[in-house]
């Protein structure tokens, strides 16, 4: 399986998939808010998958939106 992601981390064995996401403050009451962009109350980022880590043959990463890039690479 190939998953795409706009961020993951990981949390009791498990790699929690998150998506970006553009929703009103109604819309989002239905929601598990995992962060917020710091800029845009509307833009916040929603768990849509739990994976098992140990399932994870390889993990491909892009720079973070909250890092300094050093996060680009490859992670097994």
């Amino acid at each position: 399986m190939e998953l795409a992601a706009d961020a993951y981390s990981e949390k009791g064995g498990q790699l929690l998939i998150n998506v970006l996401v553009e929703a009103d403050a109604d819309e989002q009451e239905q929601m598990v808010i995992s962060w917020r962009t710091p800029n845009n109350s509307r833009r916040v980022g929603i768990v849509v998958a739990k994976v098992p880590a140990a399932e994870v043959v390889d993990l491909y990463t892009a720079p973070s939106w909250f890092d300094d890039g050093s996060s680009v690479g490859t992670t097994t």
